[in-house]
């Protein structure tokens, strides 16, 4: 559709001639009826009107049909293909070598002949603290239940207390953040410009102005809350308006500036704790800023670790038994199988010549293929009890070699003294020195966040030494640095500034918050003391029924194995069926398998007692210690050693703030310091110490073929 133009009286089909028409219309206005003004206003109206209706057609779309391509119609699948597609991150992460050359794991199916590694306790403990980066913990819940795996934000690893150290987020800031705040910060501007105008009272004197202005200062915050500045600016003046003395001007000042709080937020103890008062971020910043909240949320962080280290330790110390007990298994399991398979070849010689039944052959046959199962079960579990010690420590799932414990487990009795056993776990548990240090923490913001519930009054002072010249440097006195250093035209104030919310809303809430924050932390310390004394009392049970459970399945061995010998001795002579022969087999075999858990069930609950009072690092001989300092920082620290050494305490002196830290334990239980946990006399032997774990002989574990039709 086209349409026609009202002055030219052509058609206008594209923008370009829309715009023509409109200059067409501006050029017949008459200029003898229009003012400048008005002209001008009009021409702008066009030009506005023109870019507008340039800018319409030309973001007009063009419908689909009327794209044609030059290779034909080809099916478009961008969005079906790319856009719809899951993408991975583009990173230069690379396979560690150790899983790249893993070999395929041990199986039933693939049974080989790999070398032996002795491996003992503290091996397994020295290997996983050398080795793990993340600490692993259990995984209860099969395939993909591990922690690293289904939650890695909460795993913990060797690199927390560094994050830690150097963040800077509210809530989460370390001590080099916190300490920034007093950093001296320094501020400097320059600027030109040029002023060139028209006044009513001289419209045909225009009216130029140059200005320039150089600001330069040092600010820094104080420990007493308060905060000092110094600073120097110099402001350039040229104008050419009236008959002024100088044409150009320099006018500037060099001083100092103070602000000191006196009420809300004054005071080192305050600043140590909330850091400097930031009057636009106190809703957001809290009063937890400060240098000593920076250093407990460190001691926090540390305690997490050296928890999760602990439980570390306690998973791996279980895992390394486990294994243990899958080897004992499989060595019970295989002499089970190699009775059962003597006793069936007798059986099927017996039957050959006519004196044994065949349901009594049949039942020889069923008990040796039920040992069968049951030993490659064993087999499995006992490659099942590798791979997770493997995990827990860093070690490839198969580097070609296998995994024989050698530490044998204790056999002696073990009776923890209840009164020794609490006393540890209420001075040593890591739980209640982070709950600990998370009620000092709460103490001390309690006490910031009182402090804000009082007026803001600030005391403040200045002073500053001005000067005035046409010429920023000279030798005479008439220059602006010349003056400046003559003393003669100073600036200098004092005074006090308040500033009050009326009812003081806020700050009350947050000292109300903070009193329930104390109270809940308090109530959490106490029901942690509660449930200690619970774990040493449940832990202290299970020693004593692991101990009273081994004790009688060793004596039920002893009795097993005698049955076993007194019986096969008559069913030799014809004088008892088989069946009593094979039921006295698998009572041993039973009598063996419970005396071998009971004893890692022992174990493990040595290592749960240590756990519960706090002695699980002490026992395995793992202390944890702070990393290597800068190079400079150990100078400093021996000046300040040399210094406290030689120093005279002042007996006058009281130090204030109090101290938050000590080198103690606190919070031990009012008893005397009992000995060790094992008993005054003579431990008692529980029982001979079998043999060494047997070694893992694939292809030994069943009888020869052909005796197998």
């Amino acid at each position: 559709m086209t349409e026609k133009s009202s002055v030219t009286g052509r058609p206008m089909t594209r923008s370009s001639d829309f715009v023509r028409g409109i200059f067409s219309l501006c050029r017949e206005a008459r200029p003898l009826s229009c003012t400048r003004w008005r002209r001008a206003a009009l021409a702008s109206l066009c030009l506005t009107f023109s870019f507008n209706a340039t800018g319409c057609v030309s973001t007009a779309k063009v419908g689909l049909d009327e794209l044609q391509y030059a290779d034909g119609d080809v099916p478009v699948q961008h969005f079906k293909s790319s856009s719809t597609a899951i993408e991975h991150p583009a990173i230069d992460n690379v396979t560690t070598a150790e899983v790249r050359s893993t070999l395929a794991p041990r199986s039933l199916d693939r049974r080989v002949d790999d070398e032996v590694r002795e491996f003992t306790l503290d091996d397994a403990f020295l290997t996983a603290l050398s080795k793990n980066q993340v600490i692993e913990s259990s995984a209860l819940g099969g395939v993909g239940a591990s922690r690293v795996l289904a939650g890695p934000d909460g795993v913990n690893t060797v690199y927390d207390s560094a994050i830690q150290e150097t963040g800077v987020l509210f809530g989460r800031r370390g001590l080099e953040a916190a300490l920034s705040d007093f950093d001296a910060r320094w501020s400097t501007a320059m600027r030109w410009g040029r002023d060139d105008r028209v006044t009513h009272q001289s419209p045909l004197n225009p009216f130029s102005s140059e200005t320039a202005g150089f600001q330069t200062g040092i600010d820094k915050a104080l420990a007493s809350g308060g905060s000092v500045g110094v600073f120097h600016n110099w402001d350039y003046l040229g104008n050419t308006v009236g008959s002024p003395l100088y044409p150009s001007t320099y006018s500037g000042s060099i001083g100092a500036q103070v602000r000191q709080p006196l009420l809300a937020g004054a005071g080192t103890e305050f600043t140590r704790v909330a850091g400097p008062i930031r009057p636009g971020f106190g809703a957001i910043a809290g009063v937890s800023q400060g240098v000593v909240i920076a250093r407990i949320n460190q001691d926090i962080t540390l305690a997490d670790f050296e928890i999760a280290v602990r439980n570390g330790l306690r998973d791996i110390e279980n895992a390394y038994w486990d294994l243990y007990l899958a080897y004992r298994l499989y060595d019970t399991t295989v002499s089970t199988h190699q009775s059962a398979f003597q006793t069936w070849r007798e059986a099927r010689t017996k039957l050959e010549v006519g004196t044994l039944k065949q349901a009594d052959e049949l039942q020889a046959r069923d008990r040796f293929y039920e040992t069968r199962a049951q030993l490659e079960l064993a087999l499995n579990q006992l490659y099942s009890a590798e791979a997770g010690l493997r995990r827990l420590i860093g070690m490839p799932m198969n580097d070609g070699t296998v995994l024989r414990p050698t530490t044998e487990p204790a056999r002696t009795e073990l009776k923890p003294d209840w009164e020794a056993c609490l006393q540890d776990g209420l001075s040593k548990r890591t739980e209640l020195r982070r709950q600990k240090w998370q009620i000092k923490s709460l103490q001390l913001q309690l006490d910031a966040a009182r402090s804000l519930v009082r007026p803001q009054l600030d005391a403040v002072g200045s002073y500053a030494v001005n000067g005035f010249g046409d010429r920023l440097i000279s030798e005479d006195r008439s220059s602006g640095y010349g003056s400046m250093t003559g003393g003669d035209l100073t600036n200098w104030g004092v005074g006090l500034e308040m500033s009050i919310p009326l009812g003081l809303r806020q700050a009350r809430s947050q000292a109300r918050n903070y009193e329930l924050q104390l109270s809940r932390a308090n109530a959490i310390l106490a029901a942690q003391e509660r449930s200690i004394a619970h774990d040493i009392s449940i832990a202290m049970q299970e020693v004593s029924a692991a101990w009273r459970a081994a004790e009688s399945n060793y004596n039920r061995v002893q009795a097993a194995e005698e049955r076993v010998r007194l019986l096969k001795a008559e069913q030799d002579i014809g004088t008892l069926t088989l069946d009593l022969v094979l039921r006295a087999q698998a009572s041993l075999a039973e009598a063996e398998a419970a005396y071998f858990r009971q004893v890692v069930a022992y174990n493990k609950a040595i290592t749960s007692l240590n756990v519960a009072s706090g002695n699980l690092l002490e026992t395995n001989g793992v202390w944890l210690a702070e990393g290597g300092w800068a190079p400079e920082a150990y100078s400093d620290a021996r000046l300040r050693a040399l210094a406290r050494t030689h120093g005279l305490d002042d007996p006058n002196l009281e130090a204030a703030p109090k101290e938050f830290a000590v080198k103690r334990r606190a919070g031990a239980v009012e008893r005397d310091p009992q000995p060790a946990r094992r008993s005054d006399t003579a431990p008692k032997e529980l029982f001979p110490t079998p043999p060494a774990v047997p070694a893992l002989k694939p292809g030994n574990d069943a009888p020869p073929s052909e005796v197998i039709k």
